[in-house]
């Protein structure tokens, strides 16, 4: 077999996905041009010598590949009820294509990150086989970038610091969260949270920030929340994150991420040198986001039952 000289766009990728998804019928790739032809089409054109040097077989995409496309799309979900759901899904048996894409439908965010999903692994597949069957792939190497996912599902958000629209909901959100992280049980140290938070937002001296982020249809999403205290020239000017929320429906999107960059850019404009987390109970991701953008630990606050002293 001769080389594959085409060179690997994403118009070619997505014809060739196309071709594989269609089950009713087989396609090959045009090793020149990149062409994708149904085999009906190459035989009526193309006599069989040619054939087997000017064309290859599409990747192989059968109804198992899709079923695990589906499974690996759950696995990658971090919304416990949206993971929950599609899972049982899937788990039904009989009619869990159907039944699949039926639930997906009902929510347009979720929708649109199978998509992604969908496209990342099967443009994956693509280019593995690119690789095995062409010696100059060198040339036209196509890396995914994962920046562009979350850019295209955030592009579904409108993050705003205009905290009118959405005044009344700051004090339950608030709650919300603070018991969410320390858990129903631990009432007496949400309470002491809540009321803590209360008294340094209504201290004199500091300005109350808070950006927003909503559905492009008007839903809430979530928040950020903070404080900027002190004032320029005086070089203890600082900013503190109290809450940070993001609506179960909506988590797994990078919105939190994406809330924590919008803040920072809002204080800057202040004179803000340094932000203070001080976040509620213990939030893994949420650690490893504010690290991965250059935070230290200050100090750690512990709560212990009085019987246990």
């Amino acid at each position: 077999m001769g080389k594959i000289l085409f060179k690997l766009t994403p118009e070619i990728i997505d014809m060739i996905i196309f071709g594989m998804e269609n089950q009713s019928d087989e396609y090959f790739v045009d090793i020149s041009t990149g062409e994708v032809m149904s085999d009906t089409q190459v035989m009526e054109e193309y006599e069989d010598e040619i054939i087997d040097t000017k064309f290859i077989p599409e990747p192989n995409w059968l109804p198992a590949d899709g079923f695990q496309l589906m499974e690996s799309f759950v696995a990658y979900l971090h919304n416990p009820v949206q993971k929950e759901t599609l899972g049982k899904v899937l788990s039904a048996g009989r009619g869990a294509f159907r039944n699949f894409k039926n639930t997906i439908k009902e929510n347009e965010s979720l929708t649109q990150q199978w998509y992604v999903h969908k496209e990342k692994v099967m443009k994956s597949i693509v280019i593995d086989w690119y690789n095995l069957n062409s010696e100059i792939l060198k040339y036209n190497d196509i890396e995914e970038n994962t920046d562009e996912t979350e850019n295209l599902i955030l592009s579904d958000f409108i993050f705003t610091g205009n905290s009118k629209k959405w005044e009344s909901l700051i004090l339950p959100k608030s709650s919300e969260a603070v018991q969410e992280s320390l858990g129903e049980e631990d009432t007496i140290i949400a309470d002491y949270v809540i009321s803590r938070n209360r008294i340094i937002h209504d201290q004199s001296g500091s300005r109350h920030v808070f950006i927003s982020a909503e559905t492009v249809g008007g839903d809430f999403a979530g928040f950020i929340s903070g404080l900027v205290i002190g004032q320029e020239p005086s070089s203890c000017i600082i900013s503190v994150v109290d809450i940070i929320w993001v609506e179960k429906i909506f988590r797994g999107l990078g919105i939190a991420r994406r809330l924590v960059d919008e803040y920072s850019k809002n204080v800057r404009v202040a004179g803000v040198k340094r932000i203070v987390y001080e976040l509620p109970g213990s939030i893994p991701t949420m650690v490893s986001t504010l690290e991965a953008r250059g935070a230290t630990h200050v100090f750690t606050t512990l709560a212990v039952k009085v019987v246990n002293m």
